[in-house]
């Protein structure tokens, strides 16, 4: 592993980074790493030991904030007490005065604001710890916004990121039963993601592709000539947040576009591949001719076809009750071979009793996800990050649902798309590509590519699941 060199500043900014952390849930886990000295914790209670977690990472900025949202992902690896907290992280700022990224505007755009637009407001309409947002209008009278990247942020993040880096090497030497996770993957992988998160050509080019893809929701349409690195201009979406103020003004039109949010969430994931990983409501809007708007696409997961099949093969299976197969997908998904964990089927089997249609009991996506996390947990399974990004967008999304209208049965609002999942996986063309996928890996040595080719066994699993849905519909 090659050496990583710290600047003088980097070590200033460690001992800054330990000292706001030191009261807080951390401190154990870093006394442990040899990181901090001094007394044990104090009893305040985990409950305000990670409440002081998430304060911390507020307080240390934009990287810390973006580690601990992906960090609430994470409840595979970390307490639900804690990835709940970290769920709610927010990301508030005092917005920059506009002449401190005037300059960088100025030549990110090629000429001055007041000179490219026919009007530009310089008080931001929106700020964050890594952009502001501004209303513009153009020449033909389109009202955009433009978002602008905070001065020097590249440089606090590679900086932060050298010391997450630092830390995670810490980490594998020092905590062995920590190695399984391999924390340098993960922060390496995290670095990744957000840098990627604060290129706005990035963000343009996937709002772009689920524009041209999405069907329940606009987009906004981004104005590439104005699009670089560091700014990015759209087109403005006027409209209400769908939270409770809005349900409670607008009831009707609430309970009608909750399925339709549900529908159109899931379809993005199902079908598509690809989806708004945070669709809280500050990311939607409802606007003034009742549509579904999506915004800010800086977080967006990806879904390959096997992976989505892979979702589909577990559905399926929650239909048979099928903990055989449910075990061996997640095994799969942790790239754990040999024997299951003892308690594995048995785990996955009282998940079956809970939810199964038998049981007579709502299913609420979240609670049930929650709990299918835990199994994986519990048997110290690592699920993959982006299988871990959809549960949680689908958390969401439920939450968005039930926002709009508490007493949707979210499971028959996105039993269309579920089943139109399923259907297209049974198409003859689909079939003999998984065939020839199948085939290949068998001739490549590779038993358990027989094995995988079982799924296309699985017709039955449209029938049974579209009565199933249908039942509870």
């Amino acid at each position: 592993m090659p050496t990583l060199a710290l600047s003088l500043h980097d070590y200033r900014r460690l001992a800054n980074v330990l000292r706001v952390l030191a009261p807080t849930a951390a401190r154990p886990a870093l006394m442990r790493l040899g990181l901090l000295r001094g007394k044990a914790p104090d009893e305040r209670g985990e409950g305000a030991e990670y409440e002081g977690f998430v304060a911390a990472l507020e307080k240390l900025g934009p990287t810390f904030v973006k580690l601990g949202q992906i960090m609430a992902t994470r409840s595979d690896l970390l307490p639900p007490e804690l990835t709940e907290r970290l769920g709610r992280l927010h990301d508030h700022v005092t917005p920059a005065p506009f002449e401190q990224l005037r300059e960088q505007l100025t030549i990110d755009l090629g000429g001055s604001p007041e000179e490219l637009f026919a009007e530009f407001s310089t008080t931001p309409i929106a700020a964050a710890s890594i952009a502001q947002v501004y209303a513009a209008r153009l020449g033909s009278g389109e009202d955009v916004v433009v978002k602008v990247r905070r001065p020097g942020i590249d440089a606090i993040m590679r900086a932060d990121l050298r010391l997450l880096l630092a830390a995670a090497r810490v980490v594998e030497r020092r905590a062995p039963a920590m190695r399984r996770h391999q924390p340098v993957r993960v922060v390496t992988e995290l670095g990744e993601a957000l840098l990627e998160e604060i290129d706005f050509r990035i963000e343009a080019r996937n709002q772009t592709e689920i524009r041209k893809r999405a069907k329940v929701f606009q987009i906004p349409q981004i104005h590439g000539q104005f699009t670089t690195e560091r700014t990015m201009v759209s087109t403005r979406v006027r409209g209400r947040s769908p939270n409770a103020a809005f349900r409670d003004d607008e009831p009707a039109l609430a309970r009608t576009l909750a399925p339709e949010a549900a529908r159109g969430l899931l379809g993005m994931i199902l079908l598509d591949g690809v989806f708004h990983a945070d669709p809280h409501p500050g990311n939607i809007l409802v606007t003034p001719d009742g549509s579904l708007a999506l915004l800010d696409f800086g977080s967006v997961g990806r879904l390959p076809a096997k992976r989505r099949e892979q979702v589909l093969v577990v559905l399926g299976s929650l239909v048979d009750a099928d903990a055989a197969a449910v075990s061996d997908v997640l095994m799969e998904w942790a790239g754990r071979s040999g024997p299951a964990p003892p308690g594995l089927e048995q785990s996955v089997e009282r998940f079956f009793q809970r939810y199964a249609a038998e049981s007579g009991r709502p299913i609420r996506l979240a609670e049930a996800i929650g709990e299918f996390i835990s199994i994986a947990r519990d048997n110290a399974l690592t699920l993959p990050p982006d299988l871990l990004l959809l549960m949680r967008a689908l958390g969401i999304a439920e939450g968005l649902a039930r926002t709009l209208d508490p007493d949707l049965d979210v499971v028959a609002a996105i039993a269309p798309v579920v089943i139109q999942a399923f259907a297209s996986r049974f198409q003859a063309k689909a079939l003999a590509t998984r065939a020839f996928r199948a085939f290949r890996n068998s001739t490549r040595s590779s038993p358990s590519g027989l094995k995988q080719s079982g799924a296309l066994s699985g017709g039955s699993g449209v029938t049974a699941l579209s009565y199933r849905f249908q039942v509870q519909t």
